[in-house]
């Protein structure tokens, strides 16, 4: 009998111990994390969002909304197995599957991952490798993005500016800034979005915007709630865990002044920006004074995100939102 009771000891002992093993090996995988302070917006080649498309006609300008598609560590993602965890478009996936799939005839070109999760999405989710060893998260055919910042493109362009319209799959001969003008006016800037359309600045100049007819990007994209606090309030994510943040006070009178925080009201607002969710619209109210509101800026003193706050509530231009 005591051997008995020896042996089942050991069993659990080992059972645990596998279970604690498991736990320990299963892994979690982020984009490869955007270092804002080395991001230059006048150079280089970007995903596109076009806002203020209307003020084109009375203005000469529209903003141009730039992002830089996610990217994933080579090794990791080809390392991925069941139980591990993976971020795409802001959520976590759960493993449960892996398919592989060649990703063309040259052996070279590498293998594409197909993700079956626990979560049982409504939509795919695989990985593409790309020239450069990284993968590409794609669901749904478009590709999630993480936001750059913004720039103010002034009408006209240099004589060198070429629009490439894609319909159908097919690339049509390159165009100018007339047919870019009369599309935008035709389809409106929201038809312009990161998932179909990319740019291309040089020494702070647009030069090419190609775009494509599909896909659209994600439904109500920005709108469905719950969504990240840092994305609400039209963050950027990256660099938030080494952000300084500096807090504020709002006054009627005087305007914004600066407050100390402690070190525990930091960290509390960090986590907030970090892992908060905005969950639902709590009131119509607008306030112009009394609010408190937090700014994160990169160790360079570039601006990462704000977040305002007023009465245990999150400030935005339409009301105040709940978080958790």
């Amino acid at each position: 009998m005591k051997s008995n009771r020896i042996l089942t000891a050991l069993v659990l002992v080992l059972l645990f111990s596998a279970v604690l093993m498991t736990c320990a090996l299963a892994m979690e995988v982020h984009p490869v994390p955007v270092d804002h302070d080395r991001t230059d917006l006048a150079n280089g080649s970007y995903s596109l969002t076009v806002r203020s498309a209307d003020r084109i006609a009375g203005s000469n300008y529209f903003i141009a909304v730039l992002y830089q598609q996610d990217v994933y560590d080579g090794e990791r993602i080809r390392a991925l197995a069941p139980g591990d965890t993976v971020y795409a478009d802001d959520r976590k996936w759960t493993v449960k599957e892996i398919v592989l799939h060649p990703a063309g005839e040259d052996p070279a070109a590498g293998v594409t991952l197909e993700v079956f999760t626990e979560e049982e999405p409504d939509s795919y989710l695989v990985f593409n490798p790309r020239e450069d060893g990284t993968y590409a998260a794609v669901i749904n055919d478009w590709i999630p993005v993480t936001l750059l910042g913004s720039v103010k493109v002034t009408l006209p362009l240099g004589d060198g500016f070429e629009y490439i319209r894609i319909s159908s799959g097919e690339e049509e001969d390159p165009a100018g800034e007339a047919e870019l003008k009369g599309d935008l006016d035709l389809f409106g800037g929201d038809s312009f979005t990161a998932y179909n359309t990319t740019c291309e600045f040089r020494n702070g100049g647009l030069v090419r915007v190609t775009h494509a007819d599909y896909p659209q990007g994600p439904a109500e994209y920005e709108e469905t709630l719950p969504v990240p606090v840092w994305k609400f309030c039209h963050g950027l994510r990256d660099g938030l865990d080494i952000a300084v943040i500096t807090g504020w006070r709002s006054d009627c009178e005087e305007g914004s002044i600066q407050v100390e925080i402690t070190p525990e009201e930091t960290e509390e607002i960090r986590r907030l920006a970090i892992n908060g969710m905005v969950t639902a619209k709590g009131s119509d109210e607008s306030v112009t004074g009394g609010t408190w509101f937090y700014r994160f800026e990169t160790p360079g003193g570039k601006h990462l995100l704000t977040i305002e706050l007023y009465k245990g509530m999150i400030v935005a231009a339409d009301g105040m939102y709940r978080y958790k």
